[in-house]
């Protein structure tokens, strides 16, 4: 599915809402740029190494 195609799809989804084309252009520009930052991000995660470590708070454990 293209951008476009999606950004359409999403926009769909509000029927019923009324925007100024000023919005519609923004909401547009938004999504696809969050599109991007998702295939980026996408892109990073699958060769950055993840290191799982679970670490525990410095200092003396509160007592209750």
């Amino acid at each position: 599915m293209q951008v476009a195609d999606k950004i359409a799809h999403r926009l769909a989804l509000l029927d019923g809402v009324e925007f100024s084309t000023a919005d519609l252009e923004f909401i547009a520009a938004e999504i696809e740029d969050l599109e991007r930052i998702v295939a980026e991000l996408e892109q990073f995660g699958q060769t950055a190494p993840w290191i799982s470590l679970q670490a525990q708070p410095s200092g003396p454990k509160v007592q209750s």
